[in-house]
């Protein structure tokens, strides 16, 4: 009551103030458009208003946190010649304010709002005249203008019988949600980046977002297979060996690009493609394979023309750059937060040359750890007494790569049988090249080198049992399947939500099941919270494209908590795999307790 209080008496306090000085038209206009340049009778068509609010003011939300604020809605005249069915509203965005004592739901810069509506069959004018009127409440940080309202007219031109009718507008009224998107937080803030730093300073911070990926879990197995490549290779000379890395990283960059430009220009989930059964699969029998060639069954040679024109070395520039495309598809499938807003802009500007721009500089910070990997992986031949203890080498790598082989497909198979399968790989192959593979070596430390390898492995394998082990008898977050009464039962009664969108194909995802949400604390916490589960799995259905439209879901995993009223007050995505248990579970009290 005290946090109502204060809000109230500062806005009553300032409003004939700020009346007196700004007018609605000087912080706000109204625009409006169709989705077709002429309508014929019985046609579905949309109408959008475009909301352009001037810069550091604001309009509440459609859907304010509190009860007593005005929310920001249109209202479309009813003239018997076409219904309006249904209006959608893009979600706020929760900024805080000096005047308040937790964030609030507005909207800021440009806001898209637009209804279905369907033509009647007895239209016979040459023209339909669309009116309306947009109500809100227009405030800055210090001040708030009395509610109001801004009327808005358009002229629909009607098509003859048998005339042509053309979409138009059509990036403003897309089917997955980014046309709502668009005018909302996700492109904000590469706008924001782009126009406070420049262009030259955009670029680096989107060069050191592509370096922080590399603390995502999907890029993790991209450590091995660099190692191991660059092992094999025989230049022992740096310099050649960073030749190579580079054309190496060159090669992730244009597949990470690609992947990255093609997802942002489509508006589809990123990395679900490359996550389905059938390619999850696929990537898992590539990294077989490399173990096959790790333990000599065969060596893995570019053809003797591409040598040529490779130079002639062994696997040699081309060899380098097809194995940087293939592992590029290895990192492409996770994105974090910053990369879905990057993402966003570029569908937004509809321009694959930025887009690809972007997206370049992104994959070369992802690249960078690589390149001094590859650089130094290659060195490896150069070391004394080089000779049969390389073959050993080898084959601890082709155990890693039948664990990462196992790994990927782990979304595919039950929990235990995964377990059982990464644990017996990797004991058995602890046992196998730390104490009965044959090779030697001139120098002495070779046996106790191939010992500590093998009980490294050993250990991790009963590691990983132990855990599953003790994950299978952990207390758990009772979730829900999703479902919309649940939605509106939680905010009848004022409680918390927490929303987790996952896929079966989602790694990531798993990891936060098996860490964050089976840790004491949380789970414990998640008692006072509405908990439900959104699967993703199939982005073809109905269900997936409707909730990814309602909650503006980029991209999985992500977790939105509501508050008691039913808004968004946090969202996630991949970062909770390395968030601390005791940082997420100060965010969800940050409800709770303004509850109790």
């Amino acid at each position: 009551m005290k946090k109502i209080s204060t809000i109230v008496l500062i806005i009553l306090a300032f409003q004939n103030l700020a009346s007196a000085q700004f007018g609605a038209d000087d912080v706000l206009t109204v625009e409006t458009f169709l989705s077709q340049d002429k309508i014929k009778p019985g046609d579905e068509f949309k109408i959008g208003v475009k909301i352009s609010i001037s810069d550091e003011w604001h309009t509440n939300s459609h859907t304010p946190t509190e009860e007593f604020l005005i929310p920001a809605e249109i209202e479309i005249d009813s003239t018997g010649a076409f219904e309006v069915r249904q209006i959608h509203y893009p979600e706020g965005e929760m900024v805080k304010f000096t005047f308040s004592e937790t964030p609030l739901s507005v909207y800021e810069g440009e806001t898209i709002i637009w209804a279905e509506a369907k033509a009647n069959q007895s239209l016979d004018s040459d023209s339909l005249i669309i009116s309306g009127t947009f109500s809100y409440q227009a405030c800055n940080d210090l001040v708030c203008l009395m509610p109001t309202e801004q009327s808005f007219r358009i002229s629909a031109a009607i098509a003859a019988e048998g005339e042509a009718v053309n979409e138009i507008n059509s990036e403003l009224f897309s089917s997955k949600g980014l046309g709502e998107l668009q005018g909302d937080r996700t492109t904000g803030e590469i706008d924001k980046l782009i126009s406070g730093q420049g262009m030259f300073l955009t670029l680096l911070s989107i060069f050191l977002g592509g370096l922080a990926l590399n603390l995502t879990p999907c890029v993790y197995p991209v450590i091995p297979i660099t190692i191991s490549f660059f092992a094999g290779q025989s230049s022992g000379k740096i310099s050649k060996s960073f030749i190579l890395a580079l054309i190496y990283v060159l090669g992730m960059s244009i597949t990470y690009s690609a992947l990255g430009v093609t997802a942002a220009l489509t508006g589809g989930l990123l990395g679900s493609s490359l996550q389905n059964p059938l390619v999850l699969v696929g990537i898992a029998a590539v990294f077989l394979v490399f173990a096959a060639s790790m333990f000599g069954a065969f060596e893995i040679t570019i053809p003797a023309f591409l040598n040529n024109l490779a130079g002639g070395s062994r696997q040699g520039i081309l060899g380098s750059l097809f194995m940087g495309l293939t592992v590029g598809i290895v990192a492409a499938p996770c994105i974090g937060p910053f990369v879905i807003s990057l993402l966003t802009y570029v569908a937004a500007q509809g321009d694959p040359v930025l887009g690809f721009t972007m997206f370049f500089i992104l994959s070369l910070g992802l690249g960078l750890p690589y390149l001094i990997l590859g650089t130094f992986s290659g060195s490896i031949k150069s070391l004394p007494r080089s000779g049969e203890w390389m073959i050993w080498v080898k084959k601890v790598f082709g155990v890693i790569m039948i664990a990462v082989a196992i790994y990927f497909i782990s979304t595919l198979l039950p929990e235990t049988i995964y377990t059982v399968l990464l644990t017996a790989t990797l004991i058995l192959g602890g046992l196998y090249v730390g104490f009965f593979e044959k090779s030697k070596a001139s120098f002495n430390a070779f046996s106790y080198l191939k010992k500590g390898i093998g009980f490294a492995l050993l250990l991790y394998g009963a590691w990983i049992a132990l855990s599953a082990w003790e994950h299978a008898n952990k207390e758990k977050i009772d979730w829900q399947t999703y479902n919309e009464q649940a939605i509106q039962e939680a905010k009848a009664e004022h409680r918390p939500v927490i929303i987790d969108f996952y896929a079966d194909w989602c790694l990531p995802c798993k990891e936060i099941d098996n860490k964050l949400f089976t840790e004491p604390v949380i789970v414990e916490e998640s008692k006072n919270f509405t908990t439900l589960k959104a699967d993703l799995t199939n982005e073809d259905s109905q269900f997936v494209t409707d909730i990814r439209l309602q909650y503006k879901v980029l991209g999985v995993p992500t977790i939105i908590l509501l508050d008691g009223n039913g808004a968004e007050y946090r969202r996630f995505t991949d970062e909770l795999v390395h968030m601390h248990p005791d940082e997420f579970l100060k965010i969800m009290r940050q409800e709770t307790q303004d509850r109790k």
